[in-house]
């Protein structure tokens, strides 16, 4: 039964984060802002590119380490560049680069055990492609086939909703598919 709802529950998080991971990064509406720029309308859907792209980038690169993270409780989980450190719900991340020019450093609180509400929460810094901070608050929750994300990831001292993100970058998606 232990192994079943391990098993579940990689299935369920990684499917959450295959939603987020499908960003569009040809947008060609440059509004010439970063994506720590503080956006008046960002409430109203239109999210910076840059921010659903490194949201996207992130979250499929922790895919592995979720799988990782559930069949042992301590292990180290290759990037490109430096690893993700798992010691049971701390994720430490060390030089970590998903793809070879983004580097994270920094620590996440991932409590798996709460299964099916699992509270995700820390910091990194980013250097290379990107500079600056990102921290996040969220939670993933899984009811039945249903996920959802709820909560908020900060870059740089920006808010946005993770679900806002997630939901921009599925229609980033739908729109590269469609097109």
């Amino acid at each position: 039964m232990r192994d079943w709802l391990k098993k579940a529950m990689a299935l369920a998080l990684c499917s959450a984060m295959v939603f987020a991971a499908c960003g569009d990064d040809d947008d060609d509406d440059d509004d010439g802002g970063s994506p720590t720029a503080p956006q008046d309308n960002a409430a109203a859907g239109d999210l910076p590119p840059e921010a659903i792209q490194l949201t996207g980038l992130l979250i499929a690169s922790f895919q592995t380490a979720f799988f990782a993270s559930l069949v042992a409780d301590t292990t180290s989980v290759p990037g490109i560049g430096g690893s993700i450190e798992i010691m049971g719900n701390e994720w430490v991340l060390q030089d970590f680069s998903p793809d070879g020019q983004l580097v994270l450093n920094g620590t996440l609180i991932v409590a798996k055990e709460l299964f099916p509400n699992i509270p995700v929460m820390g910091s990194a810094t980013l250097s290379g492609s990107q500079e600056g901070t990102i921290e996040l608050d969220m939670l993933i929750s899984v009811e039945g086939t249903d996920l959802s994300a709820t909560g908020t990831i900060t870059i740089d001292g920006v808010d946005f909703d993770i679900a806002e993100l997630i939901s921009a970058a599925s229609a980033a998606a739908d729109a590269a598919g469609g097109g």
